[in-house]
């Protein structure tokens, strides 16, 4: 022990603490050992299966140190071998292995550390980062006994270092470890990170792709001069890639450097480390590869064979799009990555050469490639394809559409991104307006490219300040809206620095409303930075009732989204409490609950803040204000680590409750990148009038209404003119949050697009024969980490996708009177690759040693057809053909690969290959066919079984089906099948194998006949006849109409209800079979009348062998069925008692149930009559007569079934004969009782079940709670407006002779107008009253009749119709203008509940009235706005919205009556 301990002290007094190379003495030299070592591998997908095959090199040698001086040493190495793993091929040294022989001078510092290296002229990069690597070795230091940290430069920079130092024995353990974090400037080892996405800096929890981790180990031993000496040096790095969270193969890349000490000699013949050096001094941190020399000098590529090789690639894919044979079982095809790769090595001179070689012909094929290669280009973010866009942009070499093709996408791709590429770009802010599109899309794209550059530090603030004052006085020099509007969003897209201050003074002018929206819009992602400013600009906006709704919104959004403080919050609060406008209520309300409520990460410090007001809101206003608000429908799986967000901003128009403002907004993230940013803002004012306008403008030319009389009436009572609003529409697409496309539209312009216009060139575009011949390239995804080996060797890893869609074929017609004759030929396709590949460069045998998880979903969908349509019969002939032996579908794969390939020398006969696949374990296909012989055609299904368990275990576990992202069921599955998508294309983490195949072997054909035919049209009923046929040939063998179907289906509607008669019949002739089949089928519909018909469905159907005669079989199997749908008895019984009222008010009268929808005030909602009007039993009565024997199994089955869940003992339910079915759920009860044949039922608890309404349906509740319909009513005396204000019409004094507007049409040319008329001695309004309806030049009276609707009255009911008051009796038959047409202007009636219907069709509005005292109005929401009196928000008083004539058809005048009340509904 004592012994040990002396050893100890010694070894201590005798090292040189800090002088780590010492270890070597003056004068002396000493050999090592060299051994490397790089392996490339990949870890089992699951416990118990083999691994992917492993790829690896080993390089021998042995290293030469000499210390020529105190502060000098040369190194030397000498290669011996180096050795493949898997094939255990050895390849002895080569002239191109020359380059690490060359010597090296290695500088210290007087501490001991590395000062810098030198090495000879001409090394190449490779070399030199082998050579650091090994000088990096070597270097290590000594402080003290135990641990410490140090700052020590290696290859990845200056990073902090921990060493741990053990001398339990004579033999010292040194251990380093560099905290890889702290490296600067290649943090955590990753020298290179080069992406196409853009990264979630938001919050986020997602694992890292790549980690690493390096280490290296020391054996010191004691030296009789220098007291010690290094024994042993042995480095090791790990790289473990961990791409698909928490599924899927693990890759790693492993790398080890081990120096063994062989012996120790004087120095005899002294390295040369003096002649042929270079003049820069060289520290050890490695350094890049070029972008155009992945080898580093190794093996560079000549410019002229990238041409070649990328121009065969070109033309491989090209030729490909042109073939019909498919590699469905091996759907991999890496081409197009291929290509993008060997066109990110090219300059910009050989970029052009490539271009000018593609750019010649016109051939199909070479019109492919020259579609490829555009879309190529803009997404190699290379230096050179930057230039080669410039050039064909200002050379004007290509046409409009594919400049803006490739300025597009340009910007977002870039990451050789430099101040001079700014300034060579410049250009783009020159071109003119002689290709508006083109400048449009330079000066958008400029503008990105510069934030880029400045935010990647290639360009200072000053030059960044520079561009944005650029772009603003660009703004201010201009008149036209259009361009102004560019440039505001050439400003958002700059969107740093000072753009804000610039935007500032356009908010705050008074002046156009729309610029000053778009400019507070563009300054939302400023917003968390400039709160107080904010606060200073936009809150007196927010505050001002007198402001647009657009500019509230937008201060509002601003104001949450700005970090506000908790008092900040409240104060909002107390001014939202108080507000009246129910647009900008409801905003509030979405905007605290969609982000209260959202997984999105940039949300996330949001969501914190709002949530304390979620508990807090205003009463929400009527659902149809949804057009303004701010919904969030989100997704996010932290497991699997994707996740999306569709969030939609709405402004609505407070005049038309009709949207204005769009802004969608669509992101998708996955593995901490954002894979999409999409953006569309849309405003669109005035657009129905516009539309309007052209249409009516368009059919006034035939039209004999006239608005002359109507008018007059309104000038009368100085009704208001509402005016059309000028169109004006606004679209920006965004990407990334950068606008790349920005339109506008106005009145004048639109005028030039003219209705006929645009038909005429649309159909000028079908009736034009042209060939199709499109294809898009996509680059979705791109992420690659450069992390360099621990011998200095090059090692990255990729994960990327690429996807090439083409459409090609052909569109002719040929016209031969009376018929058209149009073929089309379509060979649509699809094809994704993606990829995760770890990968390590070998430089002494220039081969690529990976390992890679590729994935291949391939579709192919040919289409061929011709369809004939016959002019003077509604009848088109259709036909579809397929060739012999085609097989189209779509093929989704993936699997491991593991290769070694490479040239190993220059003069090689070829390149060097090893490809292997991992052991395939017990797999499960299930394959299914299905044969459909009358298509002549196979379905063909293979899917792995044990794999689709797997995914589908994935899946279930998802986090995207229990986070209840939405309430609207459509968004949830339109977001629940994004995320099954995404989670299918980004993770390739589990094997997949299927197929969906669809094959013939024969030259098939399909044609028939489709035709329809009016039978006969009055204003009761229509009938149309519609006719389908099928014919299969096979016209390999020659046989004609091998198969074929023949359909007849005879329809009759209703023109009032939603009543039906189906006729039909079926029938089916084949060659193969002996027999021919039909069926008949007979359907009636009867529509529900309250308390008198539930809604009723009779009908049969006869199937069976046809007769000789063909006509239905009446030895056949027979079905027989009566359904019925209606509300309980109890609405009866209510509707027969004494009881008067549905509520305790008199405004919610029983007798409004006769109405269909009915009326609903703040005294009548929904809620009071809902337990009336739901349907509450369905009846099914089925019978079944010589059914076939398959039906007599089943039935027999489905009878025992049936019967074992009943409470008394069953022999049987005699199903085969008949089933009967009753469900009837209560209404004040949450259960159902079912019976079936007899057999009864209670389930209980189900307060979720639907319940239907038989006068409020769907459909209506849809189109009313959207704001599609809007209604105004009048229930005894209150009426309820377009806006929900109540007026009472019993303050409104009754005078004979005395009109009142209701409502009427304020338009330039008004439609229709209604008129209440009082009873001859009432004293107000609030009794029965009568009615004056004027609809164009003609009108009708209706007068007021004594007691109520709930008295049953069969007298005649007279209308009085225009200056003669000639009577009519609608009872009896309905009244309409024209008589007997069938396209009428307006039609009155009585329905079966004794309601008065009134129905125009000019305004497609519908009058209810019960001829007494309640009335409903239903208008379109569309044209709410042009509507005056009673029933809308008034304009002006309208002299009290009374009209009296002094001697009935000869003058009128207007009488002053008091003011009336107007009651706001609360909301």
């Amino acid at each position: 022990m004592r012994l040990k301990c002396s050893v100890f002290v010694f070894l201590f007094l005798v090292i040189d603490v800090g002088r780590a190379f010492n270890i070597i003495g003056v004068n002396k030299q000493m050999l090592y050992e060299y051994v490397g070592n790089v392996l490339v591998g990949s870890k089992p997908q699951d416990e118990g299966r083999p691994a992917p095959p492993t790829t690896g090199w080993i390089v021998r040698g042995k290293l030469t140190l000499q210390r020529q001086s105190e502060l000098v040493m040369a190194a030397a190495l000498v290669i011996d071998d180096v050795t493949l793993n898997n094939s255990g091929e050895k390849f002895l040294q080569n002239k191109e292995m020359y380059p690490p022989y060359k010597p090296f001078k290695i500088i210290l510092t007087k501490e001991g550390t590395i000062s810098h290296v030198v090495f000879k002229e001409g090394d190449p990069i490779w070399s030199m980062n082998f050579k650091r690597a090994i000088a990096s070795t070597l270097q290590f230091q000594i402080k003290s006994s135990g641990a410490f940290v140090v700052d020590e430069t290696g290859i990845h920079g200056q990073c902090q270092t921990e060493y741990f130092v053990s001398n339990k024995t004579n033999y010292i353990s040194i251990r380093k470890t560099p905290e890889l974090k702290t490296c600067v400037p290649y943090s955590e080892a990753v020298h290179i990170t080069r992406s196409n996405v853009p990264p979630n800096t938001c919050e986020f929890d997602h694992q890292k792709s790549v980690i690493i981790g390096n280490e290296a180990i020391y054996g010191i031993l004691p030296h009789n001069e220098t007291g010690y000496f290094l024994s042993m040096a042995h480095a090791k790095g790990t790289t473990l890639i961990h791409t698909f969270e928490s599924t899927g193969e693990a890759q790693y890349i492993n790398s080890e450097l081990l120096l063994n000490f062989q012996n120790e000699t004087p120095i005899d013949n002294p390295i040369d480390i003096e002649t042929s050096m270079s003049t820069e001094i060289s520290n050890l941190q490695l350094q890049p590869i070029e972008i155009n020399d992945p080898t580093g000098g190794r093996n560079p590529q000549q410019q002229e064979t990238l041409i070649a090789a990328a121009a065969a690639l070109l033309d491989n894919l090209a030729e490909a799009l042109e073939s019909t044979e498919f590699k469905f079982n091996e759907p991999y095809d890496s081409t197009l990555s291929d290509v993008i790769k060997l066109l990110s090595e090219m300059d910009f001179e050989s970029l052009k050469k490539l271009y000018t070689e593609v750019d010649i012909g016109t051939s199909y094929r070479q019109e492919t490639i020259r579609n490829i290669f555009h879309e190529i280009i803009p997404r190699i973010g290379t230096k050179a394809s930057v230039f080669l866009t410039r050039h064909l942009v200002k050379e004007k070499t290509i046409k409009s559409n594919i400049a803006v093709q490739l300025l597009i996408p340009m910007p977002f791709h870039i990451f050789e991104l430099s101040a001079e590429l700014v300034k060579q770009c410049e250009e783009f802010l020159s071109i003119g307006p002689d290709r508006p599109d083109v400048r449009q899309a330079a000066i958008l794209s400029f503008a990105t490219l510069v934030y880029n550059v400045y935010v990647a530090r290639g360009i200072d603030k000053d030059q960044f300040e520079e561009y944005v004052q650029k772009y603003f006085n660009l703004y201010l020099n201009e008149r036209d809206y259009e361009q102004k509007m560019l440039f505001l969003q050439g400003l958002s897209n700059l969107q740093l620095g000072n753009v804000a201050n610039y935007l500032e003074p356009i908010v705050m002018e008074e002046g156009n409303e729309d610029l000053r929206f778009m400019a507070a819009w563009t300054t939302l992602a400023l917003a968390d930075k400039r709160a107080e400013r904010i606060y200073e600009i936009y809150w007196p906006i927010f505050e001002s009732r007198n402001a647009s709704l657009e500019l509230r919104v937008a201060a509002v959004t601003l104001l949450l989204i700005s970090n506000p403080t908790a008092a900040r919050l409240i104060s909002i609060h107390r001014i939202i409490q108080s507000e009246t406008d129910p647009h900008l209520i409801n905003y509030y309300r979405t905007t605290v609950t969609s982000i209260s409520e959202t997984t999105y990460p940039c949300y996330q410090h949001l969501r914190r803040l709002l949530s304390y007001m979620h508990r807090h809101l205003p009463q929400k206003p009527e659902p149809r204000y949804w057009v303004t608000g701010n919904y969030i429908f989100d997704y996010r799986d932290s497991k699997f680590g994707i996740g999306a967000m569709l969030q939609t901003f709405l402004v609505g128009d407070p005049k038309t409750d009709m949207p204005v403002v769009a802004f969608f907004k669509f992101d998708t993230e996955a593995l901490g990148k954002f894979t999409g940013q999409l953006a569309l803002y849309i405003k669109a004012r005035g657009l129905p009038d516009a539309i309007w306008q052209t249409v009516q403008s368009k059919a006034n030319g035939s039209d004999p209404l006239t608005f002359k009389s109507i008018k007059t009436l309104l000038a009368m009572l100085k009704a208001p003119i509402v005016n059309s609003k000028n169109l004006h529409i606004e679209f920006i697409l965004q990407m990334e949050g950068k606008t790349v496309l920005s339109y506008y539209l106005n009145q004048r312009m639109f005028q030039q697009l003219t209705y006929d216009n645009i038909l005429d060139r649309l159909q000028l575009l079908i009736r034009t024969d042209s060939h199709i011949n499109m294809q898009t390239v996509r680059w979705p995804f791109m992420n690659k980490y450069s992390v360099p080996t621990v011998l200095g060797t090059s090692s990255d890893v990729l994960l990327q996708t690429t996807v090439l869609t083409s459409l090609r074929g052909n569109i002719t017609e040929h016209r031969t009177p009376p018929g058209t004759k149009h073929t089309l030929e379509i060979d649509a396709r699809y094809s994704s690759y993606a990829s995760v590949r770890s990968r390590s460069y070998n430089p002494f045998l220039n081969l690529d040693h990976e390992i890679k998880r590729e994935q291949g979903f391939l579709i192919y969908i040919p289409f061929s057809s011709e369809l004939t349509l016959n002019d003077s019969a509604r009848c088109a002939r259709y036909t579809f053909s397929r060739p012999q032996n085609l097989t189209s579908g779509l093929s989704f794969k993936s699997r491991a690969v593991t290769s070694t390939r490479g040239l190993v020398t220059k003069t090689a006969a070829a390149p060097y290959e090893e490809i292997m696949y991992p052991e395939r374990g017990n797999e499960v296909f299930q394959p299914f066919s299905y044969a459909i012989p009358d298509l002549g055609v196979k379905l063909k299904v293979n899917i792995n079984l044990n794999e689709m368990i797997k995914f589908r275990g994935m899946l279930l576990k998802s986090e995207f089906i229990e986070n209840g992202f939405s309430r609207n069921m459509v968004v949830s599955l339109m977001m629940y099948v994004f995320g099954f998508t995404q989670l299918s294309s980004i993770h390739l983490g589990h094997d997949r194998n299927f197929t969906l195949l669809m094959y013939n072997e024969n030259a098939t054909k399909i044609d028939g006949n489709i035709c329809v035919e009016d039978v006969f049209k009055t204003s009761e009923l229509k009938g149309k006849q519609i006719g389908f046929t099928l014919e299969h040939a096979d016209e390999t063998q020659n046989v004609e109409s091998l198969h074929k179907w023949n359909v007849t289906v005879d329809i009759q509607t209703s023109t009032k209800s939603n009543w039906f008669k189906v006729t039909g019949k079926v029938q089916r002739n084949s060659k193969d079979d002996e027999e021919d089949w039909k069926a008949c089928t007979k359907l009636t519909y009867e529509p529900l009348v309250f308390t008198k018909r539930p809604h009723t469905l009779n009908g049969y159907v006869v199937f069976g062998l046809a007769d000789e005669n063909g006509e239905c079989p009446e030895t056949g199997s027979k079905v027989q069925f009566a359904a019925r749908a209606g509300p309980s008895e109890h609405a009866r019984a209510f509707l027969r008692s004494d009881k008067i009222s549905l509520t305790d008010t008199d405004f919610c009268p029983k007798e409004v149930l006769k109405f269909s929808p009915i009326p609903t005030s703040k005294y009548c909602k929904r809620s009071n009559f809902e337990n009336f009007t739901s349907i509450t039993q369905y009846d099914m009565d089925l019978k079944f007569n010589n059914m076939p024997a398959w039906f007599e199994l089943w039935s027999t089955r489905l009878d025992h079934l049936v019967s074992a869940f009943s409470a008394n003992k069953v022999d049987s339910l005699h199903m085969s004969q008949q089933i009967n079915i009753t469900m009837h759920t209560p209404h004040d009860h949450f259960w159902l009782t079912v019976e079936v044949n007899g057999v009864h039922w209670r389930i209980y608890h189900i307060p979720f079940l639907y319940r239907l309404d038989s006068k409020f349906d769907a459909s209506h509740q849809l189109t009313y709670d959207s704001g599609l319909k809007r209604s105004c009513s009048v229930i005894n005396g209150m009426i309820n407006s377009f806006d929900d204000y109540l007026i009472n019409l019993g303050e409104i004094a009754a005078h004979s002779n005395c009109l009142t507007l209701l409502v009427a049409d304020c338009s330039p040319l008004p439609k229709m107008a209604v008129f209440i008329t009082p009873s001859p001695d009432a004293q107000s309004l609030a009794s029965n009253y009568g009615l004056r309806v004027h609809i164009g030049p003609n009108y009708f009276n209706f007068r007021s009749r004594a007691g109520n609707s709930s008295q049953i009255d069969e007298s005649p009911v007279f209308i009085y119709v225009n200056q003669a008051q000639t009577p009519y009796d609608v009872r009896q038959k309905p009244y309409q203008w024209p008589i007997d047409d069938s396209d009428y202007a307006f039609r009155v009636e009585l329905n079966e509940q004794n309601i008065l219907i009134v129905e125009c069709t000019k305004l497609s509005a519908t009058i209810q009235f019960d001829m007494y005292n309640i009335l409903n109005f239903e208008i379109f929401g569309v044209y709410k706005h042009q509507m005056c009196g009673l029933c809308s928000k008034p304009l002006n008083r309208m002299q009290n919205y009374t009209l009296c004539e002094l001697d009935t058809g000869t003058t009128t005048t207007q009488m002053p009556v008091r003011n009336l009340s107007e009651t706001p509904l609360t909301l």
